[in-house]
């Protein structure tokens, strides 16, 4: 059987992560309501129920997956898979995990100045390793989705994505373009 560790387990997988997102939304409403979180902090912006994670994390967690097979199918048939690719991408997800946890902890814990800076590195990654795939930004959104519900995660992440393939492919493809030019000359 020639089927991808992830196909084998989507639903799973799906399943898994809508139920820690039901779990989180659970908790909030049994410990005084489910939070309504507005963009930029400010109340008159619009503002994201918890409830809405139910749909957007598993729609992510799909996306991702889809994107994961693609990735996948695209190596196998230019000849480049290898088998670390199922790690490589289990390890970046749970990488981009610990940091949405991390800035998660530093908002919660009242480090608003560190959390500004701290979001950067991604971008500062990105100069050395491609951290604008899907699985980051999923387990960026899953790591935060305690402090900032299942939305806001998801639009600070695309953004950060966003920002960090454009590193990836200017600064690090650049940087080695202009040393490969250097060293035939």
């Amino acid at each position: 059987m020639n089927k991808s560790l992830f196909r084998s387990f989507e639903v799973p997988i799906i399943g898994l992560a809508f139920l820690v997102t039901l779990m989180v939304v659970l908790r909030e409403h049994f410990l005084g309501g489910v939070v309504t979180h507005h963009l930029l902090a400010q109340k008159d912006l619009p503002g994201f129920s918890n409830w809405w994670g139910l749909i957007s994390i598993p729609m992510l967690t799909l996306i991702s997956l889809k994107a994961i097979f693609w990735r996948e199918k695209r190596a196998k048939s230019l000849g480049i898979f290898t088998e670390k690719f199922t790690s490589s991408v289990v390890y970046s997800f749970l990488g981009a995990l610990a940091f949405g946890i991390f800035c998660s902890l530093l908002y919660e814990f009242d480090f608003i100045e560190l959390l500004k800076y701290a979001l950067f590195l991604p971008i500062l990654l990105a100069i050395f390793l491609p951290v604008h795939r899907f699985e980051n930004l999923l387990g960026f959104a899953i790591g935060m989705q305690v402090s900032f519900g299942g939305v806001l995660p998801i639009i600070i992440g695309s953004v950060l994505l966003g920002l960090s393939f454009f590193v990836y492919q200017v600064i690090h493809r650049g940087g080695l373009y202009l040393i490969g030019t250097f060293r035939r000359s």
